[in-house]
């Protein structure tokens, strides 16, 4: 299975627009992962992993300490920060240290319940629903595989996952936790779209590992890299020029398919599920609450976010770790875990692979559900047309412009982005803002500053009247011009 995990690595690299560069980029992750999953073999034991909570603790404190330095005012009205989390980041770690607390089996319980607190509150202050998700996955996977021998644990369980249901409810249109009722898609669909362009553009081979960014046109950008919090907002130091010239290999699609058919085409998609699938049967073979909470919480996470890919944040390295412990515990006949004896069906290592490609079919069938929904989505009656541009065909560098685009738009919602791409160069987003029909027909619009160059403009309309709805955001209408900036 791992020799064909990397085998379809590499001959997905060979497919890519710079296969030399993504042969080495694609060999150094996968023996990353394949590493990960040899010491998480070795040390084929569930607790080796509960230390992770003092490090997501430390993480919840860092934060808070953050935030309350760098916000006035009130800290309780905005979302955690942190130096280098991102949001989504902390409510990830906050989901993983509530899973490690609520299935640590013998542990001391004044840590179990503090650690637990503190990424709760990690979990409720970041505000980010894609660990919402991976929450409730990981619990009901743990009740699943412990409700045989601890009924408490489940009643314990489905209360504690009531009461946080009820508490978000409750919450208020103008509180942080208020936003876990929120279903837009902030972007995503547009990122899904850019990444499956890319592939369409590579379809087995993908643009090669950490390449992608450049092609997610409304993310890469000048001020792409940020080492830490937004160096604009909190007036800290952006990232050096050696480290910006690879800014795009910090930019994610957001979904683990996408991305991965962005980056790695059909080939390596395929090698990638696979071993996913792989992980998945073992941790539910090795019937352990803690690897299987792990395991499903990820993969539960991977339909918004891109949680396996390595290097990461702790995340995807815990995922990997946890599945080689899985497999380990799988192939044991019993395990021992805090000295309560489990038993075990014996499981050769090599018999996982025949039963990994059903469950990747179904990851699969789950990482592409925008695909599904939006099939099934009625076409539009009336699509709009952008008409005019009003726009000089020469610009000073540097400086903002300002235009008037005519429009012809139905009633709805409706974002336009503007896109200045240079012949062989990456894209820079000089507009986005919300169209709406009016009578004349004409907007006004303020371009960003651009570098010198000849460029070409695109400008393109996105139907944000289902904005809720799971699916990817396609342009509905374009207007191509080209312009030289001196």
């Amino acid at each position: 299975m791992l020799f064909g995990f990397v085998g379809l690595q590499l001959l997905a690299a060979l497919f890519s627009p710079a296969p030399a560069l993504s042969l080495g980029l694609a060999l150094l992750r996968s023996s990353y992962v394949v590493a990960l999953l040899a010491v998480g073999y070795a040390m084929g034991r569930p607790a080796a992993l509960r230390p992770a909570l003092i490090g997501y603790a430390l993480v919840a404190l860092t934060a808070v300490v953050t935030t309350l330095l760098l916000t006035t005012g009130q800290p309780f009205s905005t979302r955690l920060v942190h130096p280098y989390y991102t949001s989504v980041s902390l409510g990830l770690a906050g989901a993983f240290g509530l899973l490690i607390a609520a299935t640590w089996r013998g542990g001391p319980l004044w840590w179990r319940v503090t650690g637990g607190t503190l990424c709760l509150m990690m979990f409720l202050w970041s505000a980010s629903r894609g660990p919402l998700i991976a929450l409730i996955a990981g619990l009901a996977a743990a009740l699943l595989v412990s409700a045989g021998r601890r009924w408490w644990a489940v009643l314990l369980g489905v209360l504690a996952l009531g009461i946080l249901v009820l508490t978000l409810q409750q919450a208020g249109p103008n509180s942080v936790i208020g936003r876990f009722k929120d279903s837009t898609l902030n972007g995503r669909g547009i990122y899904w779209a850019d990444a499956l362009a890319a592939a369409r553009t590579h379809p087995w081979g993908g643009v090669g590992p950490y390449q992608l960014g450049p092609y997610l046109t409304t993310q890469y950008g000048p001020d792409s890299c940020q080492l830490w919090l937004p160096s604009r907002v909190y007036h800290l130091p952006a990232c050096p020029p050696l480290l910006n010239r690879i800014r795009g290999a910090w930019l994610i699609a957001h979904n683990t398919a996408f991305h991965l058919l962005g980056e790695t085409g059909i080939i390596g998609l395929s090698g990638w599920l696979a071993l996913m699938g792989a992980a998945a049967l073992a941790a539910w073979r090795s019937r352990d609450p803690l690897i299987n909470a792990l395991t499903w919480a990820t993969a539960a996470i991977g339909l918004v976010d891109t949680p396996t890919f390595v290097p990461n944040f702790g995340h995807a390295e815990l995922y990997w770790l946890a599945s080689g412990i899985g497999i380990a515990l799988s192939t044991q006949q019993q395990g021992v875990d805090d000295g309560e004896s489990v038993g075990f069906t014996v499981m050769p290592p090599w018999q996982l692979a025949p039963a990994a490609p059903l469950i990747a079919c179904l990851l699969l069938g789950y990482f592409t559900l925008p695909l599904w929904l939006e099939s099934l989505q009625p076409s539009a009656t009336n699509r709009p047309v952008l008409q005019a541009l009003t726009l000089p065909t020469r610009l000073t560098a540097g400086e903002n412009v300002t235009v008037f685009l005519k429009a012809d738009v139905p009633q709805g919602q409706f974002m336009l982005y503007g896109l200045a791409c240079l012949a062989n160069g990456p894209c820079r987003n000089v507009v986005q803002t919300a169209i709406k029909a009016s009578l004349s027909g004409w907007t006004r619009l303020t371009l960003k500053g651009l570098p010198p160059g000849h460029y070409r403009l695109r400008l393109q309309l996105s139907d944000t009247y289902h904005g809720t709805q799971l699916r990817v955001e396609r342009p509905v209408a374009k207007l191509v011009r080209v312009i030289d900036v001196e």
